[in-house]
């Protein structure tokens, strides 16, 4: 039978492993809570009590502090490993909520499809967008090569208007130019234009462009147009997007697909090429 001195030194032990690891968590959420607001209500924290004494506390406290005083490199890395375990589960989450979506994503009715040869594409590569996202501006000479050069990938536009309230006219006008066979080309000069795209701004575009602006206006309050918008708004809210550019890389045959969030030339090629690779 261990003596008493041993006992309170494994209680110790036990009880310091534990509040260690109550401190790392503790550390973790005040870092957590300075980057961004709670997402939802918590319930009314509980007491945790322990069979140990004043002193033996107090002596586990100063144990503990002085280990992390000597080695504060330990909650450092506790936290990134945290942050990295959650950025991976919620990287996974998203992959299979977007694998979830992609018939959806792929339905021409609440987009547009476009490329080189998309009925023989080995790849789909959707595009959430907002006409006035810097980032989806400067995405634009990409996607415009894919569109017209890559023939195993077809592009699908989706039309994800949040950043501002011309922004919902200017995607649905963008639709609504599908019917007179004119989407690409006034998809590209809104997204080559600079500044706010006004109604009447918007429409100055498409007479350049050959569109029937009296045509665009009377179609773009058509219940299909707001439907697209709509069911695309649905889809970004499922898989976790709540930002412009995004985009689905989803090889044809269901073997591959991967969300790249953000403007990051470099990952969606790496995408797409991965999707080809998977698709063969």
């Amino acid at each position: 039978m261990r003596n008493g001195g041993d006992m309170t030194r494994t209680k110790i032990a036990i009880c310091g492993a534990l509040l260690g690891a109550f401190i790392l968590g503790a550390s973790f959420m005040a870092y957590s809570s300075a980057q961004e607001e709670p997402a939802q209500s918590t319930a009314p924290k509980q007491q945790v009590s322990t069979s140990f004494t004043g002193l033996e506390e107090e002596e586990i406290g100063a144990i503990i502090r002085e280990y992390l005083m000597e080695n504060p490199e330990v909650i450092i890395e506790a936290v990134n490993a945290y942050s990295e375990r959650e950025r991976l589960a919620e990287a996974a989450r998203t992959r299979e909520n977007a694998l979830a979506n992609v018939d959806a994503l792929l339905n021409p009715e609440f987009g547009f499809v476009a490329g080189k040869n998309p009925a023989k594409a080995k790849v789909a590569v959707i595009e959430m967008f907002d006409y006035h996202c810097g980032f989806c501006k400067r995405a634009t000479p990409l996607i415009k090569e894919i569109t017209e050069k890559d023939a195993d990938v077809k592009m699908i536009f989706r039309e994800l208007p949040i950043l501002r309230e011309e922004s919902d006219y200017a995607a649905e006008v963008s639709l609504a130019a599908r019917d007179q066979g004119k989407f690409l080309d006034l998809h590209f000069a809104m997204m080559d234009a600079k500044g706010v795209l006004t109604k009447e701004r918007i429409h100055e575009i498409a007479e350049k462009n050959g569109i029937d602006v009296a045509k665009l206006d009377r179609v773009a309050r058509l219940p299909k147009v707001e439907n697209a918008i709509v069911n695309t708004r649905i889809i970004a809210d499922e898989i976790g997007i709540n930002g412009t550019p995004a985009f689905i890389v989803a090889a044809i045959d269901g073997s591959y697909v991967e969300v790249v969030t953000g403007f990051r030339p470099d990952e969606l090629l790496e995408k797409i090429d991965a999707a080809k690779a998977a698709s063969k």
